[in-house]
């Protein structure tokens, strides 16, 4: 408890302003890559983004991939060390060639363990895995029992090589074994996932749910079962408070951090009793939050906001 209430001390200054951080500005050159200049003329300054990007994943070496939030058909990549050369990772058009109705949109990203990244594109309804070298793409799925995947919120993967994807449209939580290429239904009831974090041991999926408002725990130990034992971990009383994103935040994993609010309420929980600890409010909606080698990424509509940990914040 006592670590949960310095940490949330700690974010309630990383959030509001109070720890200083450095702004950045975007500068295309070509259609490769792009050079990020660490400063700009105050006159001049209108945002305080990290990275011009959209929704985002962090591979375990620290490369971070992101959608580019012109043309959602793209994803770009940079280390986070060294996050001023920026590279185009693919581009799906190069692969994908839809019909004239519409335009390829990537909803969701994931890295998995062997640092290919995994993208859910809602347009022709593809679960794809391309190759760390962005030369093989391989189509994972895209329909199940007849009918096309369409908008997805929710992707994540186990060490395992499952990896589970949300429809919210359906209500569904998919079940893809990648090796054997078999796809399952996960949940029982209807659940309208926004996001999917693993229990530091990864043997527990947390799905972030709205309507009902709700974080489930499903137990991916029951493997015995037909139906994966879940049950609920919070319950969020008001309308308003969906849990957007969320992710654990100290070393332990013993914390859950979570957007709600329309994005704009930051609420921490002990993970183990599912308790609220304390809660801010955002200064602008975010959609994705992300923690990663003491640092916290947050994804906003102008961009993706990095902060480091205060060296205030404590874990005992």
């Amino acid at each position: 408890m006592e670590h949960s209430i310095k940490l949330f001390a700690g974010m309630l200054l990383l959030l509001t302003g109070c720890v200083p951080f450095t702004d950045f500005q975007t500068e295309k050159k070509g259609p490769v890559q792009v050079v990020v200049q660490d400063h700009e003329p105050s006159s001049k300054l209108t945002s305080k983004f990290w990275l011009n990007g959209g929704v985002f994943s962090i591979s375990n070496d620290g490369v971070i991939y992101f959608v580019d939030p012109i043309d959602n058909s793209i994803v770009n990549k940079a280390s986070v060390t060294n996050y001023k050369i920026i590279d185009r990772f693919i581009d799906l058009k190069e692969w994908l060639k839809p019909d004239s109705s519409g335009k390829l949109r990537i909803d969701d990203i994931w890295v998995d363990h062997e640092g290919r990244l995994i993208l859910a594109e809602s347009f022709t309804g593809k679960i794809l895995r391309i190759s760390q070298d962005a030369r093989k793409l391989e189509n994972l799925a895209d329909s199940y029992d007849g009918y096309r995947f369409s908008e997805i919120q929710g992707l994540i993967g186990s060490g395992t090589g499952e990896i589970f994807v949300g429809s919210p449209n359906s209500a569904t939580i998919y079940k893809l074994d990648s090796q054997a290429g078999k796809l399952q239904v996960l949940n029982e009831d209807l659940v309208r996932p926004n996001d999917f974090i693993f229990n530091d041991a990864g043997n527990r999926l947390l799905v972030a749910e709205s309507n009902p408002n709700r974080v489930i725990v499903y137990n991916l130990n029951d493997s015995t079962e037909s139906m994966i034992k879940s049950w609920d971990l919070i319950k969020f009383a008001k309308f308003r408070e969906r849990p957007v994103s969320m992710d654990t935040i100290d070393p332990q994993g013993d914390s859950l951090v979570v957007i709600s609010g329309r994005g704009k309420k930051l609420q921490i929980f002990d993970l183990t009793l599912g308790k609220l600890i304390n809660q801010t409010d955002l200064p602008f909606p975010c959609f994705r939050i992300r923690a990663h080698k003491g640092w916290i990424y947050l994804q906003a509509r102008k961009g993706i906001i990095r902060r480091k940990i205060p060296d205030s914040v404590t874990f005992k």
